[in-house]
């Protein structure tokens, strides 16, 4: 009976002590930004791999944690599904005060400035993970 009692001590301490991790991870998680921007561009066969080079280069500014550039994916095409854009850029930072940092950065600024020109439409979605 009491090798019982010590196993169900030791479970339940296990148990309560992931409980508490996934609790602590989830609430540093609960304010990362995600950021992503869609390009629809005016000549995507000239403009593509600069605008793309350009995406890298203000990725890499010292607020930003990751980031993920791509083209539409060939999945099927689907009502629900918008292929149309030409350059997705994801961002990922850890706070809104990140966020705002590499919205003022002067690499940011200098981008659009060089690329606006190249683009028809962008449309920026912003969230909370």
């Amino acid at each position: 009976m009491p090798n019982r009692r010590k196993f169900m001590a030791v479970l339940t301490t296990l148990g309560l002590g992931a409980f508490i991790s996934n609790q602590i991870h989830a609430k540093t998680n609960a304010n990362m930004i995600v950021h992503q921007v869609f390009f629809w561009l005016n000549d995507p066969d000239s403009d593509l791999k600069t605008v793309m080079d350009g995406c890298r280069k203000i990725a890499q500014t010292k607020s930003v944690k990751d980031f993920k550039i791509g083209v539409p994916a060939g999945t099927s095409r689907r009502e629900v599904v918008d292929h149309s854009f030409h350059i997705s850029l994801t961002v990922y930072f850890d706070s809104i005060a990140d966020h705002d940092l590499y919205q003022s950065d002067p690499v940011h600024l200098q981008f659009v400035a060089d690329h606006k020109d190249k683009w028809s439409e962008v449309k920026v979605y912003d969230f909370e993970v």
